[in-house]
């Protein structure tokens, strides 16, 4: 598959509408995003469910407001404890597979156990996606082929799933999003056609406060730095409490970074 076609495979999905999801869509998630930190601080939580459970539920909410944001033909499509927006007979799947930066969308994985709604959905309305050649990549063969699934009646025949794929964390935000098409080839595992990182813009994330002409549910713009934009901090070696000294404790080191995680917190 050609670059050119990769390219431009969102102008021929989406059409006139492909400018304002490309802006939309970033926007909305850093919302849900601010909103998920939000409720986190609020709970005054040590651990990450309070912020793993919002974000969940908010990239839907956001997702959808955005989308019918851009005209009274976008639908609304209810899946029992969430909503997809549809545009252009394509709905919008937000999958959120990594916790940090640096993990290729390639990597991005449906949480196990795949619930048999999810099945069904990408089954049903995600679109076959070719093959690598046999002799570069056998790593597929391993995967059963992907039985017949019923289209969801809110959906219709015709709508085709399109992911989006961003890695999110409690500290840094939102720092990547990709969207494209992917097919479920089997336990969880991700087969992707064309795909395009959407961006990461000032003005994509300012677009969301105006567009709403209020600020997020924690009194800041959808623009909140990130936590590392400011000035690097100088290094400082050699500090040790007088106490550690003393009792003979040694100092602390810096701990092995853990694998990326997919965390959405699934629900049907």
């Amino acid at each position: 598959m050609g670059s050119g076609r990769r390219s431009g495979w969102a102008a021929e999905a989406f059409g006139e509408h492909v400018s304002l999801l490309s802006e939309r869509i970033p926007a909305a998630l850093a919302v849900a995003h601010t909103r998920a930190r939000a409720a986190h601080d609020a709970a005054r939580s040590k651990k990450l469910r309070v912020y793993g459970t919002t974000l969940w539920e908010c990239q839907h909410e956001e997702l959808v407001s955005a989308a019918v944001s851009i005209g009274d033909d976008v639908k609304v499509a209810k899946f029992g404890g969430y909503e997809l927006p549809v545009v252009a007979k394509k709905v919008l799947f937000p999958l959120r597979y990594a916790d940090r930066s640096g993990v290729p969308v390639e990597r991005a994985h449906l949480p196990q156990p795949v619930s048999q709604q999810r099945q069904r959905l990408f089954g049903a309305h995600a679109p076959q996606v070719e093959r690598p050649h046999p002799y570069l990549d056998e790593s597929w063969a391993d995967f059963d082929l992907p039985d017949d699934y019923e289209a969801f009646p809110q959906l219709g025949d015709d709508t085709e799933l399109i992911v989006i794929a961003y890695a999110c964390n409690l500290e840094a935000g939102v720092m990547n999003i990709e969207w494209g098409r992917a097919e479920h080839v089997g336990d969880g595992e991700l087969l992707w056609g064309p795909h395009t990182p959407l961006p990461l813009t000032a003005a994509g994330l300012a677009g969301a406060a105006n567009r709403s002409g209020k600020s997020t549910s924690t009194g800041q713009s959808a623009a909140t730095p990130r936590f590392d934009a400011g000035t690097e901090p100088g290094l400082t070696i050699g500090l040790r409490h007088p106490g550690d000294k003393t009792l003979g404790v040694p100092p602390q080191t810096e701990r092995h970074p853990d694998e990326p995680r997919t965390q959405d917190n699934e629900e049907d």
